[in-house]
Order: structure tokens, then C-alpha cells, then sequence
């Protein structure tokens, strides 16, 4: 009896490490924004966006339970709205958290007060992030836009439309696949050994 709950075990083990990639919609209703200037509150209480924002420390976030035991890629696909002004060639620099954790930022330009609606896509890889299953996303303004030059605000929407998504993915899914492989070999050796 004990050297079959052995084989099975090894068999869950090797189910157990392929970790499917998981993506959530973010921004979303359950996004907590806050803005030194404009004050906080959940996106979805705010149709959708968050307040504008415009002051260093600015920032949205949101908690995932995506039940990864870590994580180390990021694909982001995030709606944001442009309306800077004033300070053509400027850049405003997004910094992005995950479990307080820096893992990438984007830049939105000066746009001369568009109140364009776009699209930050592309993924990041980055040193493994343990978190249980549990990971916080935030994105947090790196500076000021001087007093009059615009802001920007979050959007559960992308430019296209489409929901605002994020992906959290671990790396080489092929190894992890072989890897399993590799186990569930070993557990059928073992059952000849322990039967033969």
C-alpha cells in the first residue's frame, strides 16, 4: 500500500510543477487608486478610471490570488490616459511593483493636453518573485508634472476597447513539461523495482 501512495505522489508532483500562466483584468473595478491631489476609491465606483494623476506617489493597485508558488514574467496590456501639456518633449515615468518589488516602468510623453486614451502593452522578465500564490500589482508615478502640466489616469479600458488585462506567467513552460516528464519516469521505475 505505502508503495503505491509513493508512485502516486510522484505523479502529483509532477502535475504540480507545470504552472499555467494566469491573466486577470487590471486595471478593474477592484483597483484601488489614490492621488495626493484628487483623492482614492476603487475604479469601479469611478466609472472605470482612476483619478487624475499627477504627483509623485500617485498610484493604482490591485491583489491577485493566482495560486503560482512564484512568478517571473509580466504581461501588461493597460489602458492610460494621456493629458499632459505644457512641456513638450517631456516623459513621465510609471514604475512598476509586484510585491513591492521593481520589475519595469513605462514612459507616457507630453502630448500637448491630448486626452488620448493608449494602450501600454509588452512583457518583462525578471528575477523570480515567491508569493504563494499571492502577488500585488502596482504602477506608481515616478514624478511631479510641474503645476498646469496635465496628468493621466488609469483606464479599465484599452485603447481598441478591449478590458485592460494583465498576465502573470512563469518561465519555460518546455522545461517545466520535461521536468514532469522526467518525474513521472522515475516513478515508473521505481514501481518495477518495488513490484519486480
Amino acid at each position: 500500500m505505502r508503495r503505491s501512495f509513493l508512485i502516486v505522489a510522484l505523479c502529483f508532483l509532477a502535475v504540480g510543477v507545470v504552472y499555467a500562466d494566469v491573466t486577470v483584468n487590471f486595471p478593474s473595478d477592484n483597483t484601488f487608486y489614490c492621488s495626493a491631489t484628487t483623492g482614492c476609491g476603487f475604479m469601479g465606483a469611478n466609472g472605470g478610471l482612476s483619478a487624475p494623476m499627477w504627483t509623485t506617489g500617485d498610484f493604482v493597485t490591485e491583489t491577485f490570488f493566482t495560486g503560482q508558488p512564484y512568478v517571473s514574467d509580466l504581461t501588461a496590456n493597460w489602458g492610460v490616459v494621456d493629458d499632459y501639456g505644457g512641456n513638450a518633449g517631456a516623459l513621465y515615468e510609471n514604475d512598476v511593483y509586484i510585491n513591492g518589488v521593481f520589475v519595469a516602468y513605462f514612459l507616457l510623453p507630453d502630448c500637448n493636453y491630448c486626452q488620448t486614451l493608449f494602450t501600454v502593452s509588452g512583457t518583462v522578465n525578471f528575477a523570480q518573485i515567491v508569493g504563494g500564490g499571492t502577488y500585488n500589482l502596482s504602477i506608481v508615478l515616478a514624478q511631479t508634472a510641474a503645476g498646469g502640466n496635465g496628468s493621466q489616469w488609469f483606464s479599465e479600458l484599452t485603447s481598441n476597447g478591449g478590458q485592460s488585462t494583465t498576465a502573470f506567467s512563469t518561465p519555460e513552460p518546455g522545461s517545466m513539461v520535461l521536468l514532469g516528464s522526467g518525474v513521472v519516469g522515475l516513478a515508473g521505475l521505481l514501481r518495477r523495482r518495488l513490484l519486480g
